[in-house]
């Protein structure tokens, strides 16, 4: 039960996963309710009935945009107007002299600020702030990001028993199974894909294959189709539509993953005006990111 639920949100290995960096509040419910049944029996319990009838049903699950999730970056570029500035490379962030400020020096200016919030990627962070605070860099480059191939497979109608209605499947892992899971998308999102045609979105890598976002487009097909057909009864190949390999995916909440975090909350501690944000703290998911930065924002009074 527990490992493809974790592979379905991290890509990793339960066995190495920090549950309370994870998941804290499976491990909350736990320890207040004495067991995870107990936990999730009192949760249930505790939502509050929807008014009757309910005048606007309450949308849960799993929710996206009708163009596809870049529409929030494009809604935040237009946002922003002429204050975004793309194509330009930080190559420095250092303490300005005095201690008051940061000074910027990029692929064509040097700027000073007030205040600097790190929301790239952990690696790429840890090569910024190495030169003022190591132990922070040490700690942003000790998370590991194993590497994954998403797959966006179709299949025709006719090639199935029926058309697909759910969210999709998580796998179990077992020797000589490579696909993590699939998100049936046009069943779970309308205008995913042309009238008659099935789309579905199939995960490969990971912390126990990272080898796999390596292979080429024609061996990842093959094996998709090998290790999905059978579970579609499909009776013929799906034909690829497009393949992205994330050479480093979701940052890993591995144990030691909070002394991470509080390492770089003693950085933030020691020179005011520094944050960091990302994937890599506080939740993985869009929700979770954007959660923190809207929290952040608030709790620096931050102009957005």
């Amino acid at each position: 039960l527990v490992a493809p639920f974790v592979s379905g949100i991290f890509a990793g290995d339960p066995r190495r996963l920090s549950a309370q960096s994870a998941f804290p509040s499976l491990v909350k419910g736990e320890r207040d309710r004495g067991s995870l049944f107990a936990w999730g029996l009192a949760e249930r319990r505790r939502r509050p009935k929807p008014p009757e009838p309910a005048s606007t049903p309450a949308r849960r699950g799993l929710l996206s945009f009708r163009q596809g999730l870049e529409t929030l970056p494009r809604a935040l570029a237009a946002s922003l107007g002429a204050r975004l500035e793309t194509g330009v490379g930080v190559e420095e962030v250092v303490p300005a002299p005095g201690g008051g400020g940061w000074s910027v020096r990029t692929s064509r200016e040097r700027l000073g600020a007030d205040r600097i919030v790190f929301a790239c990627p952990a690696p790429e962070a840890a090569g910024l702030v190495s030169g003022f605070t190591p132990e922070a860099a040490a700690a942003l480059s000790a998370i590991p990001h194993p590497p994954v191939a998403v797959l966006h497979l179709a299949w025709r109608h006719s090639d199935l028993p029926a058309p697909l209605s759910g969210f999709g499947h998580l796998a179990v892992p077992e020797p000589g199974r490579r696909v993590l899971g699939a998100v049936w998308s046009s069943s779970l999102f309308p205008g995913r894909a042309p009238e008659g045609r099935e789309l579905l979105t199939a995960f490969l890598g990971g912390s126990n294959d990272p080898d796999a976002a390596a292979l080429s487009d024609e061996d990842l097909t093959e094996i998709a189709a090998r290790e999905l057909g059978p579970l579609l009864s499909a009776t013929a190949a799906p034909r690829l539509v497009a393949v992205r390999r994330w050479a480093r995916a979701i940052p890993q909440y591995e144990i030691g993953h909070a002394r991470r975090m509080d390492e770089l909350a003693r950085a933030e501690a020691r020179w005011p005006g520094l944050s960091f944000l990302g994937s890599y703290r506080g939740g993985v998911s869009v929700g979770d990111v954007v959660s923190n930065a809207l929290a952040e924002a608030s709790a620096r009074r931050l102009r957005l």
